[in-house]
């Protein structure tokens, strides 16, 4: 066990001292195929769904609305998405872990998974894509 763990960890460390570099594009691609599959695997949240716990914990979403940040505005930070639906306004809590800094009052559209509820009772999203 310990020779395959030690064979393993110098295949890992030769591979990542190489020095190869991805041909140009090659790098941009892999970032955006994730990003394209997520986009297509999203499914548009439904807030009073959502909030009777009918949209299983890790279902990846689709929301559109108005950001009110609550504790920043950066990675990491969480922020408070009104959407309008049908049957009125949604609110959700969205956990920033994208690379877009989100301000107070901005259009957005935002792709991650629903994570259930936060102590508060509020639909929780971790938005790994946010769109301005």
């Amino acid at each position: 066990m310990k020779k395959t763990s030690f064979l393993l960890s110098g295949i890992l460390l030769l591979a990542a001292c190489s020095g190869e570099q991805p041909e140009d594009g090659q790098s941009e691609e892999m970032e955006q195929e994730p990003e394209a599959g997520m986009k297509a695997e999203a499914v548009e949240i439904d807030f009073v769904a959502a909030n009777d716990d009918s949209v299983p914990a890790g279902n990846i979403v689709k929301a559109e609305g108005v950001a009110s940040p609550i504790t920043g505005t950066e990675i990491g930070d969480e922020f408070l998405l009104t959407t309008q639906e049908s049957e009125g306004q949604g609110t959700y809590i969205v956990s920033n872990n994208s690379s877009v800094e989100v301000q107070h009052g901005q259009e957005l559209t935002v792709y991650g998974s629903c994570d259930g509820k936060t102590e508060s009772g509020s639909p929780k999203i971790t938005a790994a894509i946010i769109e301005r």
